[in-house]
């Protein structure tokens, strides 16, 4: 993976991960692509967001290419700074500002996880790649790992584990989000623990 992007996992649940959005949006500027699963997930979501002030736009499989293009063109001119993506959608968009990717649903193919975050940290920039975690992702996320490897896994959660540790030590907690963030560049850990 790409030694400019920060990358970091967020365990959560299905019903917490928009408001955990929004607080990321808040708190990082730049332009961001956020992943999703669906196409009906990416329109959904982008309709929450525009609901909320946050200028937004869905590209899936469905759309007609030119209006893909139109989208991507826009976005490339920065008149919007967040972008609703599915992994089909995803193919082939290449913008050097992009400086956040928020895996909002994790991929169904471990591969895709790689491509998604290298679309921050183009040409020396930094960015950074953050993963929601939710209990039904543990399989996901262990593939993953894997696919990461080693030195890049030790450094990450380990969701299963993670849930079942939380869940049992403190639930108020658990719902609030736990951050792990794997600085690629220096190698260090760092463990935040959000609060609301």
């Amino acid at each position: 993976s790409n030694n400019n992007i920060q990358q970091s996992a967020v365990l959560t649940t299905e019903k917490e991960k928009h408001h955990l959005l929004l607080e990321q949006l808040s708190q990082n500027k730049g332009s961001i692509i956020v992943f999703v699963k669906t196409k009906r997930g990416a329109e959904e979501l982008a309709f929450k967001l525009n609901n909320t002030s946050y200028k937004s736009e869905a590209i899936h499989g469905d759309l007609r290419q030119t209006k893909r293009e139109k989208i991507v063109r826009a976005f490339r001119n920065q008149e919007f700074r967040i972008m609703i993506a599915t992994d089909v959608a995803s193919l082939g968009i290449d913008i050097p500002h992009i400086e956040h990717v928020i895996n909002y649903d994790l991929p169904q193919c471990p591969e895709d996880y790689i491509h998604r975050i290298g679309r921050t940290g183009r040409a020396h920039a930094t960015g950074t790649a953050i993963s929601f975690i939710s209990p039904n992702d543990s399989g996901k996320w262990q593939a993953i790992r894997r696919i990461l490897g080693e030195e890049w896994a030790k450094n990450m959660p380990q969701a299963t584990a993670c849930f079942q540790r939380e869940r049992r030590a403190n639930p108020k907690r658990f719902r609030t989000g736990e951050t792990f963030i794997k600085k690629s560049k220096s190698g260090d850990k760092k463990r935040a623990i959000k609060r609301r």
